[in-house]
């Protein structure tokens, strides 16, 4: 019994010992800051441009669809290849075969009809000038599935480090003015980070063709790419 009251003894001592020592600890001083996001951009002229291009045939049996769909693909992509367009910018990215089906009167019978073939290639056009000419003279040669375009430049890393460095020039300038204004300055910079980089999108391409001879090319305005950066930082400030 007394082994148990000198313990508990002891451990209240303790306890108003750590207590006492906490209570003359001073407070940490709150430190005052302001937070802000900068905004920044790069711009730069398409270099190339990447389409998906396609021919969908349907036949009432599945290998005369796939040997006329293979036919037309074919002689579309010698076609690219004659117009400056390298094998190494051409490259499969989807092939199916389905059948095509309609539903009897009485569920669940079903009758196939036909079969389908997609198949579609992504083109990689260096020359953004020809892409026009080149749409046009596939659509005439069996191409009637074109998916999307999107222009892009070889290298893009410049352009974000440049985008980058602007939104960080932008939110030192926010800081600066937001400190004049309100009779502050600006200690130090307490964090820094980026929030996203925003690269442009892909486009979608309408083919528009005039009925009168001669045939114009598909119309192909590249216009110019934007890449968007955008940074918060925390700022330590302090009276004048």
């Amino acid at each position: 019994m007394m082994r148990i009251q000198i313990a508990a003894v002891a451990l209240a001592f303790g306890l108003f010992a750590q207590n006492a020592f906490a209570q003359t600890l001073p407070a940490q001083p709150r430190i005052p800051t302001l937070t802000l996001t900068g905004e920044g951009s790069a711009e730069a002229t398409p270099e190339l441009v990447t389409v998906q291009i396609g021919v969908a045939v349907t036949a009432k049996v599945a290998k005369d669809a796939l040997a006329e769909n293979s036919k037309l693909l074919t002689a579309a992509l010698n076609a690219a290849k004659e117009n400056g367009i390298e094998p190494r910018d051409l490259q499969t990215s989807g092939l199916s075969l389905r059948p095509d089906i309609v539903r009897a009167e009485k569920w669940p019978h079903r009758e196939v009809i036909g079969y389908q073939v997609n198949n579609i290639v992504t083109m990689r056009v260096r020359d953004i000038s020809k892409l026009g000419g080149l749409l046009d003279r596939l659509v005439v040669l069996g191409i009637n599935d074109i998916r999307g375009i999107n222009f892009s430049v070889a290298n893009p890393a410049p352009l974000i480090e440049q985008a980058r460095a602007e939104a960080i020039k932008d939110v030192m300038r926010k800081a600066e003015k937001y400190a004049e204004a309100a009779n502050l300055r600006i200690v130090r910079v307490l964090e820094l980070n980026e929030s996203g980089v925003q690269t442009p999108s892909p486009r979608p391409i309408i083919l528009s063709r005039a009925a009168s001879a001669p045939r114009p090319d598909v119309p192909v305005e590249a216009g110019e790419l934007t890449y968007r950066a955008q940074v918060n930082a925390v700022f330590e400030i302090a009276p004048k």
